[in-house]
């Protein structure tokens, strides 16, 4: 609201459009844009309109998230329930553009996330986001599976023990570019591992907390992917006991291909066709209890798929089954030809010191002559006043030849990090 020269109350929001009208309330959730409806008359039906639709649970049946029992829960639920009945209910047949949900999906609630996920499709949505805590297996819709006009697709379920996305045999999106989903599950009949296969423009895939089982197989074939980003439970990881190593195989086709990043307990079995484009790779191994051979074995089989990369982050961690059985890496010797920089990212309790296997530097320095070994960890600290802060620990190598390091250490604390 604004003052004109009279002195009168002039109110200038309400005289733009609706597209900027429906800009502006897109930065708030439903509930909040459906309260506006009280201004004035120009925003009385202006919400039925809207083509962003956001539902949290964490606004009802008052504000902060409920997490109290299930009572609690059940209240805040049926509060939402009846809120997201009375929207569809009342809202104008328009096309939308963004849909986000946060709920659970208890088993009486299932309804709701599928009713919610059918109407967006029937109403052509471009992205769609949810996020819920399920304690059921949870089967999305079928007219969902061949959706037309989605774009994006961020689903991620915070599973209570092995209940998890339940995924069509095919997905036949091609209008999708970028797809995360989070707590599904690879076991059973119905998984398909050429799944992805139906969405031509994928340019961004991001697949974590994926529940494998065991000699479970993956295909990732999209010509047009650009960013690859896999984490995998282990088998038993789910029911409070980590087991034996699982064997799930990834098979990458993707010529566009500039970052591939993979999170898990153990080694995933990679292979790699046709990959021109790879710029960037991170492994993250979890600290683990296995010591075997093929455990170690896993990891370097799958790091030599990925040799044609410019650019290789290795978590402490990974280092660490690396160097296991030394022997393993002067036996299974690949050049990384075009490798320019290997980063080694630590964890913050070791800062103040770090040992990098001479076998593990060794064996990415075998055929290459110049680059740059990037070790970089955030480090905390507290300064005269005794307030936390964050400075930045950067140790650079640069070799020059296999048997010849010069290395720079700069930092504003003091550092340990060495090569053993």
């Amino acid at each position: 609201m604004s003052l004109n020269n009279n002195g009168d109350g002039e109110d200038r929001i309400s005289n733009l459009n609706d597209d900027l009208l429906h800009k502006i309330m897109s930065f708030l959730n439903t509930k909040h844009a459906v309260q506006t409806s009280v201004l004035s008359k120009r925003w009385k039906f202006l919400w039925r309109t809207l083509p962003y639709l956001d539902f949290s649970i964490e606004t009802f049946p008052f504000e902060g998230f409920v997490d109290e029992g299930e009572i609690e829960i059940d209240v805040a639920m049926d509060s939402l329930s009846n809120f997201i009945t009375q929207v569809l209910f009342r809202r104008r047949p328009t096309n939308l553009v963004t849909v986000c949900v946060h709920s659970h999906i208890f088993e009486h609630y299932g309804f709701l996330v599928e009713g919610l996920i059918c109407y967006a499709v029937e109403q052509n949505v471009q992205q769609l986001s949810v996020h819920s805590y399920s304690n059921s297996p949870f089967l999305l819709p079928e007219n969902f599976f061949t959706c037309q006009s989605l774009t994006a697709l961020d689903f991620q379920s915070y599973v209570y023990a092995d209940h998890y996305i339940i995924l069509p045999k095919f997905l036949a999106l091609p209008a999708l570019k970028s797809l995360r989903l989070g707590g599904f599950s690879m076991t059973g009949p119905n998984f398909d591992p050429r799944l992805f296969s139906g969405c031509p423009n994928l340019e961004n895939l991001e697949l974590f907390e994926i529940f494998v089982g065991e000699h479970k197989n993956l295909c990732v074939k999209a010509l047009n992917l650009k960013y690859l980003e896999l984490s995998f439970l282990e088998a038993s990881f789910v029911h409070g006991v980590r087991g034996e190593i699982y064997r799930c195989k990834v098979v990458i086709d993707a010529p566009k291909l500039t970052t591939f990043k993979y999170h898990g307990y153990a080694p995933i079995v990679c292979s790699t066709d046709n990959l021109p484009s790879l710029d960037d790779v991170y492994f993250y191994i979890y600290h683990s209890e296995h010591k075997e051979e093929e455990y170690a074995l896993q990891l370097i089989n799958t790091c030599k798929e990925f040799r044609h990369a410019k650019s290789l982050t290795l978590s402490s961690s990974t280092v660490e089954v690396l160097a296991m059985f030394p022997s393993l890496l002067d036996e299974n010797r690949l050049p990384f030809a075009n490798l320019k920089y290997l980063k080694i990212k630590l964890e913050i309790w070791q800062s103040k010191k770090f040992e990098m296997p001479a076998n593990v530097m060794d064996y990415f320095l075998n055929s290459s002559t110049i680059f740059k070994i990037c070790m970089d960890s955030k480090v905390a600290a507290k300064d005269t006043f005794g307030i936390s802060r964050l400075d930045t620990l950067d140790i650079i190598y640069m070799c020059v030849a296999r048997d010849e390091f010069h290395y720079l250490i700069s930092s504003s604390v003091p550092s340990q990090a060495k090569v053993v």
